[in-house]
């Protein structure tokens, strides 16, 4: 069990030291601007031209980006549970206590839809805004 916990502990280690590593490396760092170093050798490199017209990733925008796909998930999840609610609430065959589960699951759902499409829009105000524009 020892082992395990080392070897676990290893891997995890390895793979914020990897991960906190790749955030350090610039795009610029890793391709360098032909356009700017050398015009005659840019006109024969159109992927490096494509590559330097690429928008600026920060991690502000990265994390925004993934709190925006978790949500879009969870909407899509949650209009699947609201059809799954809805066949509970068809099968249920005239049984008061069925009947008033199924409503209550179908409301918390669509109370759920409206929390996450209220906190989709404040993420994309959030960030649509430059906080730290220099």
């Amino acid at each position: 069990m020892k082992k395990l916990l080392t070897k676990l502990a290893l891997a995890i280690t390895m793979f914020s030291t990897l991960s906190l590593s790749a955030l350090a490396v610039t795009a610029d760092e890793l391709v360098p601007r032909i356009t700017e170093t050398d015009p005659e050798i840019a006109e024969e490199y159109d992927e490096v031209n494509a590559i330097a017209n690429l928008p600026a990733v920060t991690i502000e925008r990265g994390i925004g980006d993934a709190i925006k796909a978790i949500l879009g998930w969870s909407m899509a999840f949650t209009i699947v549970a609201i059809v799954v609610a809805a066949m509970y609430y068809l099968i249920s065959q005239g049984n008061d206590d069925d009947i008033s589960k199924a409503k209550t699951i179908i409301l918390y759902l669509i109370i759920g839809i409206a929390i996450m499409a209220a906190a989709y829009g404040i993420i994309t105000g959030i960030t649509q805004f430059d906080f730290f524009a220099t």
